[in-house]
């Protein structure tokens, strides 16, 4: 199977869809520090909630400003909720 690239800026909120097809997750890329920010990253094609794949909390995430290195298969798509979170 061939995968191409996407570049996703995501938005606050519940069910961002990233795709809605088989993909590989690289890099997520956090642009602020948010000690109360949650990301929810499931394999999913339209719910955030659906089979949670990784979840991303503000200890990580205050530690890990720049590039979190996912390189994680989806099977169905990538979905994510961003809690609290709004610059990835």
């Amino acid at each position: 199977m061939q995968y191409g690239t996407i570049t996703y800026i995501a938005a606050a909120g519940d069910n961002n869809v990233v795709t809605a097809k088989p993909a590989i997750l690289h890099r997520i890329i956090i642009g602020a520090d948010v000690a109360s920010a949650t990301i929810e990253l499931s394999d999913h094609t339209s719910d955030g909630d659906g089979n949670l794949v990784m979840v991303l909390t503000g200890s990580t995430l205050m530690t890990a400003h720049g590039t979190v290195e996912i390189n994680a298969h989806f099977n169905a798509g990538i979905s994510l909720d961003l809690i609290s979170q709004t610059k990835v």
